[in-house]
């Protein structure tokens, strides 16, 4: 394992946030980013949004390596951990397009060795599978951290896939490999799949890393998006830390064996392009890289798995949107975009577990202020919409013929922190982060709730 080093709770506390924008966030946004940073203790972080093709904004805060006082640029490469695997699925798709494989293939008939579960071994494993979490492989930890080492992996990527789903191989366990239940049967993540879905890439086409940088990082103009530690100066990417009692530890830049489940590394603005990229059904700037109907097939919903292929489904603050989160030892990673606004986000942290900020807060004012719900709400008849991002004061519209009589704010776990009035709420004392405004109407089966997050 690769050794750690102590910083003081001192270098953060004097360090100063460098903000790039390519628009102006807003103070809201900017204020909101910072506290959460602060709360958080997130050393460094870079973002974006996009609107279609256009990169709408970028910020870039804190240190990309804090003992050397390195800021974050908007070129800073980050380790995107779980992320990967939204382009390494894209690279899968791009085969299936070309007639190489269908999904609903057994994956057998694509390499040069036989996969199968042992508890079914009549039951083939699919493409569909493995890009849905579906195939019955299951991450074996204990095998997996033993694999974990500084700099790029020690064992390749056929190496640990066939040792590790062959009868015989060197990190072959028949029950802690593969769950209980059937292919097919069941939704399970899993890293292992993810990166076998990887080396099907290799094994049909070019080597895995040589596939995704001719046939989609550099089509799309993400010429600063690699998958291995070599193929880049690391001393351009952020160090990944964590932070306990009062210090910082410092992972240093780690890898594990599944390099196309988690190991690709990029900086915020080319993942901008990705995101544009879906956004544009396949293709940016007159470039395609994807046909419309595989976009449309990765973000229809799968049964049983209830997720896209690679993508994931669900509500970011009240964006209905495809995302992926991926984190690792210093690492918190998102993206995110929404087909029916035609936006979409990318947050990058080099702190371990901070996605309840990333989620919570972050994203949700990013996909706001990108699809300009302000804008969206005009005031009417003197009324003024309530804000999803506040500072000192929340503004508590009257809807006419709601009636409403009784409004809270309510903290995250659903406790009362305050009484809401109708106009100007003082907000000043509350302590930054996520809120839930609470109306109950004259019926009493009636009640709304909206989230707000309140910054500083």
């Amino acid at each position: 394992m690769c050794s750690s080093i102590l910083l003081s709770l001192l270098v953060l506390a004097g360090m100063t946030f460098a903000a790039a924008s390519f628009a102006p966030a807003g103070p809201d946004l900017d204020s909101l980013i910072r506290s959460e940073m602060a709360v958080n203790h997130i050393p460094g972080l870079a973002a974006c949004a996009v609107r279609g093709s256009e990169l709408i904004w970028h910020g870039e805060y804190g240190f990309a390596r804090l003992e050397d006082s390195i800021q974050v640029v908007d070129t800073t490469v980050f380790d995107l951990a779980s992320v990967s695997k939204t382009a390494t699925a894209t690279a899968l798709m791009q085969l299936c397009e070309r007639g190489v494989f269908r999904l609903d293939d057994d994956i057998n008939g694509s390499l040069p060795f036989s996969v199968r579960h042992p508890g079914y071994p009549s039951q083939p494993i699919t493409f569909r599978m493995l890009l849905t979490h579906t195939s019955g492989i299951a991450d074996n930890w204990p095998i997996f951290l033993g694999l974990q080492c500084h700099g790029d992996p020690q064992v390749g990527l056929r190496r640990f896939v066939q040792g590790y789903l062959v009868p015989g191989g060197e990190f072959y366990d028949s029950s802690g490999n593969f769950c209980a239940w059937p292919p097919g049967d069941n939704y399970q993540y899993s890293n292992v799949a993810m990166a076998l879905a990887g080396y099907l890439v290799e094994a049909t086409g070019d080597s895995f890393p040589i596939y995704t940088r001719d046939s989609l990082f550099l089509p799309l103009g993400m010429n600063r998006t690699v998958w291995y530690f070599h193929d880049i100066d690391t001393n351009t990417m952020a160090m990944p830390y964590d932070y306990a009692c009062g210090s910082y530890v410092r992972f240093g830049h780690q890898s594990l064996p599944d390099v196309p489940a988690g190991e690709m590394k990029s900086s915020a603005t080319q993942l901008g392009r990705f995101l544009s990229m879906m956004l544009g059904w396949g293709e940016l700037d007159g470039t395609r890289v994807l046909d419309s109907a595989t976009v449309a097939q990765m973000t229809t919903i799968q049964d049983p798995a209830g997720v896209g292929l690679a993508w994931h489904h669900g509500f970011v603050g009240q964006h209905e949107v495809w995302n992926h989160t991926g984190g690792w030892n210093g690492m918190s990673t998102w993206i995110g975009f929404s087909q029916a606004e035609n936006t979409g986000a990318v947050v990058l942290c080099n702190m371990t577990g901070v996605h309840g900020s990333i989620l919570g807060a972050i994203a949700p004012a990013l996909l706001d202020m990108v699809a300009g719900i302000e804008d969206r709400n005009p005031p009417v008849s003197g009324h003024r919409p309530m804000a999803s991002i506040v500072r000192d004061v929340l503004f508590l519209p009257e809807t006419p013929g709601c009636g409403h009589r009784a409004a809270s704010l309510l903290d995250t776990g659903g406790r009362k922190v305050s009484a809401l009035k109708p106009g100007e709420n003082d907000v000043r004392s509350l302590r930054p982060g996520v809120y839930f405004v609470q109306a109950v109407s004259r019926e009493p089966s009636a009640v709304n709730c909206r989230k707000v997050v309140v910054s500083r």
